[in-house]
């Protein structure tokens, strides 16, 4: 999975402990183009839940200008490790799903496939 160096600067400038902080990552194969910052409804520290009409016109959007969803990110106040919520959205979502420790920016990529694997994270310059 590859993410913009952009996005991570901006998540690290706009995410906080008081509730996991969610976006949507498009673009196409493996790389992230272009993200859309979603609410989390739970305002949860330890939960994430996505409005369905925000979710739907974000997928829209993405895909009237060709990109497909990629990945989902979120933070977490601990490691990067999908919780057992995660790991049961992720049975449904089955996309990159991107976790980031709001405390220490460490970040780890991860699918479902038949288990759960690692996937390999790269963050790459815009420049690019």
């Amino acid at each position: 999975m590859k993410i913009p160096a952009a996005f991570i600067q901006e998540a690290r400038a706009r995410c906080r402990p008081e509730a996991e902080c969610v976006a949507l990552l498009f673009g196409r194969g493996g790389a992230a183009a272009a993200w859309r910052w979603v609410r989390n409804a739970a305002a949860s520290p330890v939960a994430f839940k996505i409005d369905p009409e925000e979710l739907y016109a974000a997928l829209r959007e993405a895909e009237e200008v060709g990109l497909e969803l990629v990945a989902i990110f979120h933070t977490h106040p601990g490691p990067p490790a999908p919780s057992a919520q995660d790991l049961r959205h992720m049975a449904l979502w089955k996309v990159i799903w991107v976790i980031a420790d709001v405390y220490t920016w460490d970040l780890a990529a991860w699918r479902l496939g038949d288990g759960l694997e690692r996937e390999p994270l790269e963050i790459y310059s815009d420049n690019m």
